[in-house]
């Protein structure tokens, strides 16, 4: 049995999906206002930012600064991790070795931090430059971290090792999901103002494409197989006080042709996107009508909504145990 992890922010809890029968497995409370998760398969092990104590980016009177585990069975509850004095952690990357966990936070004008998973001691921060960044990506072999910067028009490069930036990537008006590919080459960083999905040489630190799009895109994902990224369209404009909020879409670029697919109607602000380990199905994740999508990627179509908690956000794909 494969599972589906998902963060719902506004119900301030984490469940667990069957991702046949989508049958609830399992659900735990948390703090207020939960965000992104990533998974320690090896530790059987589900890391979750708790970003504010109310309100959402832009809109909170009081920051959190927790990161809570979770165990895969069951989701009980194992510890709650005070990154004190930094706060509004966001975006979650596991190190390669699984023994530091790398983290953007609004604080201090914004920065990337590093949490050593067996003391949970902070070992090492660094101003990334822009107050806003949220998502991040990490590359495989672990050395470097991209932060996408809602508030800035350019991408932070990290040096893991030393924790320094080492560059800027410019993607004017700002970003929102990030992703790298598996072999490492390249980074695919979704435009936050500006209709474009952007292409970033990772060896070079350089911008090699910006593929124009129907509207900005949001949430970006890479099929494990690296052939396709997936990414999703809020359909609304995400920096209005009071947008109106339409159905969002899903769209696929193939690799390496940069073909687009077409775009493929799913519910109102698919705020996150997560493909299965083959690849060939993405969930999105619909915040504001407390849904999830299931899309066949090799048809292109929505094969099944289903009714999540309310205000789902972070999303994990859990493969299936050996044998099962």
């Amino acid at each position: 049995m494969a599972g589906l992890l998902i963060v719902d922010t506004e119900a301030g809890a984490v469940e667990l999906r069957d991702t046949g029968t989508f049958e609830r497995l399992a659900v735990r409370s948390l703090r207020s206002m939960p965000h992104e998760v990533v998974v320690d398969r090896q530790r059987g092990l589900g890391y979750i930012s708790i970003s504010y104590e109310d309100g959402f980016y832009g809109h909170y009177e009081k920051a959190s600064h927790f990161v809570e585990v979770v165990s895969l069975d069951g989701l009980r509850p194992l510890r709650s991790i005070d990154l004190s004095p930094h706060w509004g952690p966001h975006g979650l990357q596991l190190s390669p070795d699984l023994r530091t966990l790398l983290i953007t936070c609004e604080s201090h004008g914004g920065e990337l931090i590093a949490l050593d998973l067996e003391t949970d001691e902070v070992t090492g921060s660094v101003p990334v430059g822009a107050p806003g960044p949220h998502w991040l990506t990490l590359t495989p072999d672990g050395t470097k971290v991209f932060t996408a910067n809602k508030e800035e028009p350019f991408v932070t490069v990290v040096d893991v090792a030393s924790m320094t930036v080492t560059g800027r990537i410019e993607t004017p008006c700002g970003t929102e999901g990030i992703a790298v590919s598996p072999d490492g080459a390249q980074v695919f960083v979704a435009g936050r103002r500006s209709p474009h999905l952007y292409l970033v040489d990772v060896a070079a630190d350089r911008l090699t494409a910006a593929l124009p799009l129907e509207e900005g895109p949001g949430a970006v994902a890479v099929t494990p197989d690296g052939r396709r990224v997936v990414f999703t369209s809020f359909n609304f404009d995400v920096w209005n006080e009071n947008p109106v909020l339409r159905r969002g879409f899903v769209q696929v670029l193939e690799l390496p042709s940069r073909e687009l697919g077409p775009r493929i109607p799913v519910g109102r602000f698919p705020l996150n996107v997560t493909t299965s380990s083959e690849g060939g199905t993405a969930y999105v994740a619909n915040y504001k009508d407390d849904t999830v999508s299931v899309v066949d990627l090799d048809e292109m179509t929505v094969t099944d909504t289903r009714p999540v908690g309310e205000g789902p956000h972070g999303l994990a794909y859990l493969d299936a145990p050996a044998g099962d």
